[in-house]
């Protein structure tokens, strides 16, 4: 494919460089104002309840004793979540990124990484049943060489082929085809059209998977922290 095959795209490109990076940006916005509101608000509330009702008395244990004090272990614990909160808003963010990149790379890069790893699988016919891995079999850099005619050789797509690479089971993949092969009663084929859609399938599927932002980490997250809080709340009671 020439250069000028990706003239027409260049903008759509950009866009969704540009929109990605906007999503990857507003979820560390979302980190920060978390970290500061829930977690600074928290610490800061919580050591003036601790320091008013039993600073005194922990003044007087030493500092090896006051540290090992339930409340002064809560306190230790609510400002973990200061750091925590803005991780699970990067992790937010990327995925949103993730999840833009992939609605405009996704079906090509299947398409093609699928028959790259199916030209692999028919070439070494033996090899599956050592491999766990779709990494085993094909590495990343090999991957980018060969798609980056048709997605580029961007960072962030780079990671997605890679993140792909590390969670596609091969082995399990191959088992199932074959299984399926044999309730069709289908031979072995060379350049199989059937094997390169049930890759693709799954790598699509992968993709989907690594660009889905998961809520649960910051709802845990909340959970736990509101749970601490509490407990910190009921010691200084």
């Amino acid at each position: 494919m020439t250069s000028a095959s990706h003239t027409p795209d260049a903008p759509s490109a950009l866009h969704t460089g540009l929109s990605a990076g906007k999503s990857l940006l507003a979820g560390m916005a979302l980190g920060l104002v978390l970290a500061t509101v829930l977690g600074g608000g928290s610490v800061a509330f919580y050591l003036l309840r601790l320091m008013g009702s039993t600073g005194p008395g922990l003044a007087n244990v030493g500092f090896i004793g006051m540290l090992s004090a339930p409340p002064v272990l809560v306190a230790l614990v609510l400002l973990l979540s200061i750091p925590a909160y803005a991780f699970a808003g990067v992790q937010l963010g990327r995925a949103r990124a993730s999840r833009k990149l992939v609605q405009r790379y996704g079906p090509s890069l299947a398409q093609h990484l699928a028959e790259l790893l199916a030209r692999r699988i028919e070439a070494l016919p033996g090899a599956h049943k050592a491999l766990h891995k779709t990494a085993d079999l094909l590495s990343p850099d090999t991957a980018m060489e060969y798609l980056q005619p048709w997605v580029g050789n961007g960072r962030a797509v780079r990671l997605m082929v890679h993140g792909v690479l590390q969670r596609l089971p091969v082995s399990e993949l191959l088992e199932e085809w074959q299984h399926q092969r044999a309730q069709w009663d289908a031979q072995a084929q060379p350049d199989d059209p059937a094997l390169r859609a049930f890759l693709g399938n799954a790598i699509q599927d992968k993709l989907t998977d690594l660009a889905t932002p998961s809520l649960g980490l910051l709802g845990a997250l909340m959970a736990a922290h509101a749970a601490v809080l509490g407990l910190g709340l009921w010691l200084t009671a």
